[in-house]
């Protein structure tokens, strides 16, 4: 095969690798005690340190294989398309599910602290349609905020993307890759004390920054011939860096030598995140390139999979935290529900239906092209938001 005609299946692995990871992430934050939605009268403290990592790490890969996505995306299609496109696979989604698909997890999270009594139909037409935001109201996007805050970036990026395209500047992978850290942590280091993580939007500059910058790294990265193969190259050079990273962040939390909010810690924090998505990508492309019937099934399944995880997950927590279980137990049960119900309603309703496959952001079926069926490349898919 072709340079031309190279494919990125281990994009696509990563996205549905992080994706269930949000499983056990969102499943972890009822037991964490950090404040969330629902929330375990007992905490499980062993997950703290886990979650605090995956924190730094999920979100931020998907972003940059999202950027990769946008610029396989414009190599094939007119700027109108690709903005049509993207409106209707984020924009379309974002709307259904912020009138759908979230108010179920505000009214479990108003019946579990006891801020509503009712029914949820009387929830719905009585606290939702009053369009108050969320947690003053009950209207709101929720863990949806991925889906705005890139359809965002769309609009802000798209002349800068196009311009890029044409001009095609003539860079080349180096170690200058590994310096693309130090940015993320300027950003967390100015701007999280004044604006911390909100998911608002408005006023939420920090992470706003913080993914914008992602989004384009993956853009650009993917422009770059032969980025994908020197990240692979320089894999394990990565991964000591990363591991070192982790451990000297680690030993100097644990001596008091920075505290969480630091500059250092904001620095450190970053440099980790951009390492390890380096590291991600490099091993992704040799151990995740190729094909197989069950990326076929995943790649079609994990948007609207993310789309109703976190909703089923406060569903079914709301339920299993109020019984006498061990907080292990409850960990387990949840996830284990969640994620079979997840690829239940998925199986069985929103792949069947064309209706429900728009609103969730998929193909229908008779539109989908022998183009589309493909795999990320140069000629490839770009299924990734």
């Amino acid at each position: 095969m072709g340079v031309g005609q190279e494919r990125y299946d281990f994009l696509d692995w990563l996205r549905v690798i992080a994706i269930f990871v949000l499983f056990f992430f969102h499943t972890g934050m009822i037991f964490v005690g950090w404040g969330w939605h629902i929330v375990n009268s007992q905490t499980l403290p062993a997950l703290q340190w886990p979650m605090d990592i995956a924190h730094r790490l999920r979100m931020p890969l998907l972003f940059v294989i999202a950027g990769a996505g946008m610029w396989f995306a414009l190599q094939r299609r007119s700027t109108a398309m690709f903005l049509k496109e993207r409106t209707i696979k984020l924009l379309l989604p974002l709307v259904a599910g912020m009138f759908l698909i979230v108010p179920p997890q505000i009214y479990c999270e108003r019946l579990l602290r006891g801020q509503w009594s009712g029914g949820y139909l009387e929830f719905y037409a009585t606290r939702v349609l009053q369009f108050i935001p969320y947690p003053a109201g009950d209207f709101s996007w929720h863990h949806l905020w991925f889906i705005l805050y890139l359809y965002v970036y769309v609009l802000l990026l798209l002349p800068a993307m196009r311009w890029w395209r044409r001009a095609r500047p003539t860079w080349a992978p180096g170690r200058w890759l590994f310096l693309l850290g130090v940015p993320l942590g300027v950003n967390e280091v100015l701007l999280k004390p004044h604006f911390p993580e909100s998911h608002t939007l408005v006023g939420d500059w920090y992470i706003f920054n913080h993914y914008l910058l992602l989004t384009a790294y993956g853009y650009v990265m993917a422009s770059i011939p032969g980025v994908w193969k020197w990240l692979c190259e320089w894999r394990r050079w990565s991964l000591a860096a990363g591991v070192a990273c982790f451990v000297l962040l680690i030993s100097l939390f644990e001596t008091g030598a920075i505290q969480h909010g630091s500059l250092l810690d904001g620095m450190g924090a970053n440099v980790f995140t951009w390492l390890w998505m380096m590291v991600f990508l490099g091993y992704g492309y040799r151990y995740l390139s190729f094909a197989h019937p069950l990326l076929v099934w995943a790649r079609e399944a994990s948007y609207p999979i993310y789309i109703l995880h976190q909703t089923v997950i406060v569903i079914v927590g709301y339920f299993i935290v109020q019984l006498p279980w061990t907080p292990w137990a409850k960990y387990a049960a949840i996830l284990l529900l969640s994620m079979g119900a997840c690829i239940a309603l998925y199986q069985g309703g929103i792949r069947r239906y064309a209706v429900l496959r728009l609103l969730f952001g998929m193909k229908v079926r008779s539109a989908v092209s022998r183009l589309d069926a493909m795999p990320y490349g140069r000629t490839a898919r770009d299924d990734v938001q």
